[in-house]
């Protein structure tokens, strides 16, 4: 269940970092399958452990990726004005 979690919050920093957020949710449905295999091997309740942290460790991870991408766009260093018009 562990690596679920770590391979989901890894995921999520990603997709902040690069892509939108209507990305996110296509995302979270890849953490069925995995869950379903955790459920499968240790019981129905620690795949829906397995399945809620790892959707809760991606949407986490993923708005402080998009935190960061925001902030590096807004302060990144502002130009001079181009001396075209002189």
């Amino acid at each position: 269940m562990l690596g679920i979690v770590l391979a989901s919050g890894i995921c999520g920093l990603l997709l902040g970092r690069y892509f939108k957020v209507y990305v996110c949710l296509p995302a979270m449905l890849l953490v069925i399958p995995a869950a379903f295999l955790v459920g499968h091997a240790d019981g129905l309740t620690m795949g829906f452990v397995a399945f809620i942290s790892g959707v809760v460790a991606m949407q986490g991870c993923f708005l402080i990726g998009a935190t960061i991408r925001i902030f590096i766009e807004n302060f990144e260093p502002q130009r001079a004005p181009s001396e075209d018009f002189i």
